[in-house]
C-alpha cells in the first residue's frame, strides 16, 4: 500500500516510505479518516502540517492531514502519528441554507430544484452539494476549488436509487449533517473522487474533484446478473458469529399526523392490507411542518414517516469476523454499497451492505476488509427462500408465488 503526499495541485510529489502503521478507512455515507506512524526522523516534512493532502494507490479519494502529535510508544520509540479525514468532511464547514447570506432571518428551508424543494432524494442530495460547494453564488469562496460537474464512475446496473419524489425541508444545520441524514435513510453512498491532474504537450491537464452520489450493485445470490459474494463460515471466511433477532421495537407502519390531515406510511416492503396482531403502529407528530399545504405537505409527513419508521426496524444481531485476507477482493469481487451476504451456520441469510473498507498495514502485513451494516434477513422455511428439505431439482414447474 504505497501513501503519497500530494502538492496544492493535488498532484503526488512524494511516497511516504518506512512507516511503522498505517489505518486507511473509507466510508459509503459518510467521510473517511486514516491514521499514520512513522519515525519522526524518517517523516517527510509535509506530514507535520495541517491541511496536506494524502492519498493512497488503492483509493480513489484523498483525506487531509488535521492531527500531528510526537510520543514514546510501549517500547520507548518516538512515534509520529499524522491523522486526518478525507475531503468529503469539508461538508462540516459549510451551512446547508442561504438566507442569512443576505441578513434574512432563518427559518425551515426546501431544498431541490422542483417544486417547493421536491425531488429524489439523490437529485435533492446532488443539487445540496452542486449548489453550496461549486455554483454558490451567495459567498462563492464557499466553492471547493478543482470541482467540476459530472461523474467518473459509471453507475449501470447498480442497485436503483429511490425513485419517489420527496418533499424534504430542514433548520440551520451544517451541510454534511443534512446530506448524512437523508443518505442514510434512502441507503446512497456519497463520496468526493479524485482525478490526478498530469502535465500534457502545450500545458498542463489540471486536477478534478467529482461529487458522486451513488449506490452498489446486488451481489447476493438472490440475482443472477452479478457474481455474488457470500461470507460464511462453511466457505472460511466468517468467523465467530453471533446471531440475535428481536422485534421489540419493531414498527412497520406510522400514523402521521398534523393539523390539516393525517397520513398511513408503511414501512419499505409492507403490504397495506396488512391486519390484526401484525399491524405494528408508530404516531408521528408532523405538527411542526409549516408552511405546506396540499401535496407537499402530504409529501413532507410521508418523508418524516419514512425516517421514523427507519429508526424503529427490527434489530437483527448477527456479526462475525470477516477473514482479513479472505475470498474477496475489494475493487474486484465488491465495493462500497454493494449488497452482499452473511450466512450464518443456522442457515439464516442475511443481507449486507458494505459500508465501511479498512486498509491495514504493519509488520504483520497488510490486509484489507470491509464492515457490513444489516439490511434484511432470509429464514429458511420463508417465502423468500426454497421450503427446508428440498432442493432445485425437486422442482418442476412450480413458480415462485405457488412454492
Amino acid at each position: 500500500m504505497d501513501v503519497y503526499i500530494l502538492d496544492s495541485n493535488l498532484r503526488r510529489t512524494e511516497i511516504v516510505e518506512s512507516y511503522e502503521s498505517m489505518i486507511w478507512t473509507e466510508r459509503y455515507y459518510g467521510f473517511g479518516d486514516f491514521q499514520l506512524d512513522i519515525d519522526p526522523s524518517l517523516a517527510e516534512r509535509d506530514l507535520f502540517t495541517q491541511g496536506t493532502p494524502i492519498s493512497l494507490n488503492l483509493s480513489e479519494r484523498i483525506m487531509l492531514v488535521d492531527t500531528a502529535q510526537i510520543a514514546h510508544n510501549a517500547d520507548g520509540k518516538k512515534i509520529l502519528t499524522v491523522k486526518g479525514k478525507s475531503l468529503e468532511a469539508v461538508l462540516n464547514q459549510r451551512p446547508n441554507q442561504y438566507s442569512f447570506y443576505d441578513g434574512t432571518p432563518v427559518t425551515e428551508q426546501a431544498w431541490g430544484a422542483g417544486s417547493q424543494g421536491s425531488g429524489t432524494p439523490g437529485d435533492i442530495i446532488r443539487w445540496l452539494l452542486d449548489t453550496y460547494t461549486r455554483l454558490n453564488t451567495w459567498i462563492p469562496a464557499d466553492n471547493l476549488p478543482f470541482l467540476v460537474a459530472g461523474t467518473v464512475n459509471s453507475t449501470a446496473g447498480a442497485i436503483a436509487e429511490f425513485s419517489e419524489e420527496v418533499a424534504l425541508r430542514a433548520n440551520m444545520d451544517t451541510l454534511y449533517n443534512s446530506v448524512k441524514n437523508i443518505a442514510e435513510v434512502y441507503r446512497l453512498g456519497v463520496r468526493l473522487v479524485w482525478r490526478e491532474g498530469k502535465d500534457v504537450l502545450g500545458g498542463a491537464n489540471p486536477s478534478k474533484l467529482y461529487w458522486e452520489v451513488y449506490t452498489g450493485w446486488d451481489r447476493t445470490t438472490g440475482q443472477h446478473v452479478n457474481d455474488p459474494v457470500v461470507f460464511s463460515e462453511s466457505l472460511d471466511n466468517l468467523t465467530d458469529t453471533v446471531e440475535l433477532t428481536s422485534t421489540a421495537g419493531w414498527k412497520n407502519m406510522a400514523y402521521v399526523t398534523h393539523p390539516e390531515q393525517t397520513r398511513i406510511v408503511y414501512a419499505s416492503g409492507i403490504d397495506p392490507s396488512i391486519a390484526g396482531f401484525d399491524r405494528k403502529v408508530l404516531i408521528v407528530d408532523a405538527s411542526d411542518i409549516s408552511g405546506l399545504t396540499g401535496t407537499p405537505l402530504a409529501m413532507a409527513m410521508d418523508q418524516r414517516g419514512r425516517e421514523e419508521l427507519a429508526k424503529n426496524d427490527i434489530a437483527i444481531g448477527f456479526d462475525g469476523k470477516i477473514a482479513q485476507n479472505g475470498t474477496y477482493v475489494y475493487g474486484t469481487h465488491y465495493k462500497l454499497g454493494d449488497l452482499v451476504e452473511q450466512r450464518s451456520s443456522s442457515g439464516v441469510i442475511t443481507n449486507m451492505t458494505v459500508t465501511e473498507q479498512i486498509f491495514a498495514s504493519d509488520e504483520t502485513g497488510e490486509q484489507s476488509y470491509p464492515t457490513l451494516s444489516y439490511l434484511s434477513t432470509t429464514t429458511p422455511g420463508t417465502w423468500y427462500s426454497i421450503a427446508a428439505g428440498k432442493v432445485w431439482y425437486d422442482y418442476t414447474s412450480e413458480v415462485w408465488a405457488t412454492v
